[in-house]
């Protein structure tokens, strides 16, 4: 069991990647797992050398193979090197795309998370966290004749926020996790954040970086 720190969407900020990986540091931190879109506008470069220093999970985004040709050698060759999902702890880690993982993808949400909920249950996770969408959100997902609960919405309950899983061994139950954006925040959907999950003790901790 594990204090992760969950860091995704950076998008070539790499100011704001410092700031969450102290904001983790801070806040006892022993893992980091970074969901991908490491690239975009800004350092790219900068972004995925300190990744490659300090990410113990690390997986491809959609934004990783847009701007692959934009980058130098070792930044294009780390992130096409990158597997599209990773499982550690009993967390499923994924970007949150479709078109690189259709089970774990936020185009599930929708449709509450059937796809999911069937993939993380034949692998025995209960637990998936993801980005992609940029929106920090926690949600309980239950059985399939039952809808899932929106625990947590960055936009609707605002930061800092701790969120309990309550009983992480509940058997039939798993959550998704959004880990909002470190360095690319759309308007309307909160502010840049990143996150610790505890696997020990069944918390999330979302905090503004």
């Amino acid at each position: 069991m594990t204090r992760w720190g969950v860091l995704s969407d950076i998008h070539g900020n790499l100011p704001a990647l410092e700031r969450a990986l102290a904001g983790l540091r801070a806040r006892g931190a022993e893992r980091i797992a970074v969901l991908g879109d490491n690239l975009g506008r800004g350092d790219s470069d900068g972004c995925v050398a300190l990744i490659r220093e300090v990410a113990d999970v690390s997986v491809v985004g959609n934004r990783d193979l847009d701007w692959q040709d934009r980058v130098g050698d070792e930044a294009r060759a780390y992130v096409l090197a990158l597997p599209r999902q990773s499982q550690a702890d009993g967390i499923a880690f994924a970007h949150g795309d479709a078109r690189l993982t259709r089970e774990l993808s936020t185009a599930d949400i929708r449709g509450g998370f059937p796809r999911a909920r069937a993939w993380l249950a034949a692998r025995g996770c209960q637990v998936w966290i993801f980005g992609h969408s940029h929106n920090a959100r926690v949600w309980r997902i239950g059985p399939a004749d039952k809808p899932p609960s929106l625990l947590f919405d960055v936009v609707r309950d605002g930061l800092p926020a701790t969120v309990s899983l309550m009983d992480a061994s509940e058997i039939g139950v798993a959550w998704a996790i959004n880990a909002g954006s470190v360095g690319l925040p759309f308007p309307g959907k909160g502010p840049a954040s990143a996150l610790l999950y505890d696997s020990a003790a069944g918390l999330v901790e979302v905090f503004a970086v």
